[in-house]
């Protein structure tokens, strides 16, 4: 059986025996569109039914798993701190390289900025020195 995504248009050819008479709900591989898939008995034609243009905040799952005939496999993306953790810190970094390499012209804006980030590797060294100690 050949259905095509409604969104990209991509034919993909699908055992008909995997689609049941009351549908079943697909995801093109290359779009990642999802839609329910239903026979039509009396013409033994195939008609599709878009039910899901945009994610869905409120989905009834167990409406889902009735029409899928199966449990649903949610992706959650969750953004994970951690992650973050060092482009801040790359971040930083790169924040105080451009300061320090501009800190002449940066002087004439900021008064004492020499003062600033005299104090902030000082910091920085003692922190440094911390983590030694404790190690």
């Amino acid at each position: 059986m050949n259905i095509s995504c409604d969104k990209c248009k991509k034919k993909f050819d699908v055992d008909a025996s995997l689609i049941t008479d009351a549908g079943r709900m697909l995801e093109c591989g290359s779009c990642k569109h999802r839609w329910f898939f239903k026979k039509d008995k009396s013409h033994d034609n195939v008609v599709e039914k878009t039910i899901m243009e945009k994610p869905i905040i409120n989905v009834d799952e167990a409406k889902i798993e009735e029409l899928t005939n199966g449990p649903v496999n949610r992706k959650i993306n969750k953004l994970n701190f951690l992650n973050l953790i060092p482009v801040f810190i790359i971040s930083f970094i790169a924040i105080v390289i451009v300061v320090d390499t501009f800190k002449s012209p940066l002087g004439k804006i900021v008064p004492n900025i020499e003062l600033l980030l005299y104090n902030l590797y000082e910091s920085l060294k003692d922190i440094s020195l911390f983590f030694k100690d404790l190690f």
